[in-house]
């Protein structure tokens, strides 16, 4: 019963001390994140454009190589390959820039809480804010191009629930590249296969029968098929949500059991 009510205890506190401590330091957390966009724009022509354009770069890049180049369409099946690639590839590209930045975090911030105290609590959602920020917008306008005013209205949904989802990851994420070095150079890596496994750059439906009930295990191929069938109507199960949702669950109280026990030692490694 103890052991029950410790892992209830760190999934609340998983989610809630984060989100606690941004509140309770707003200024702090507002002031880096207005730092944090300085240090992307600073020395650029575009300046604070450069955020934005660059997802909207990424959509015309695929647009010119799927839509123009290739004319990949479904056939048969009246679906839109490029549409579906794009509902599920700007997702995909927040999620990638986060899980990579996450391993190099406490680096990146150590002038700031190496000599002085600081709410360490606040670094994972400060790396999700911005990504969550630009790549919502860019996801907003793309799903008002191509499905009307009511998809982009639910659209905006879309990149906070993945930042919510990717929460225990970064916690992950952060410690383990911290401590091994190695993981961080693993981790585009991972990303890569990952994207490999997951249906955006296919329907399902073109995988062969024998392996079509094993994408499952890989909990972004669930989160996808949530996400086009919310944004492009097609076919999803309850399941879809249901799988995510217990792993996100198992992993978010060890998660943040591991996180908090590390930052009397980050100090020390850096």
């Amino acid at each position: 019963m103890n052991i029950f009510q410790g892992n209830i205890r760190n999934i609340v506190g998983g989610v809630s001390n984060p989100f606690r401590s941004v509140i309770g330091n707003w200024s702090l957390f507002t002031m880096l994140l207005k730092r944090d966009l300085v240090n992307r724009t600073s020395g650029t022509v575009l300046g604070k454009i450069w955020p934005l354009a660059q997802p909207a770069l990424q959509i015309l890049g695929y647009w010119f190589v799927f839509g123009v180049i290739f004319s990949v369409r479904a056939e048969g099946r009246g679906e839109n390959f490029l549409e579906y690639l794009l509902t599920g590839m700007v997702p995909w590209l927040c999620v990638a820039e986060v899980l990579s930045r996450s391993t190099t975090m406490f680096r990146e911030f150590s002038p700031l809480y190496r000599r002085n105290p600081f709410p360490l609590e606040i670094l994972p959602l400060l790396i999700m804010a911005i990504p969550c920020l630009v790549y919502g917008a860019a996801y907003f306008f793309l799903n008002l191009f191509m499905g009307g005013l009511d998809k982009a209205l639910l659209s905006l949904i879309v990149m906070p629930l993945f930042m919510l989802w990717l929460l225990p990851l970064c916690l992950l994420f952060s410690v383990l590249g911290l401590f091994l070095k190695d993981f961080t150079q693993a981790v585009p890596f991972l990303l890569m296969i990952t994207l490999f496994l997951t249906p955006i750059l296919y329907f399902p439906s073109m995988l062969p029968e024998g392996i079509k009930q094993f994408i499952w295990i890989n909990p972004f191929s669930d989160l996808m098929a949530l996400v086009h069938g919310i944004l492009q109507d097609t076919e999803f199960s309850w399941m879809n949500l249901v799988r995510p949702f217990l792993i996100w669950l198992l992993l978010l109280g060890p998660a943040w059991l591991f996180y908090k026990r590390s930052i009397p030692h980050i100090r020390e490694v850096l």
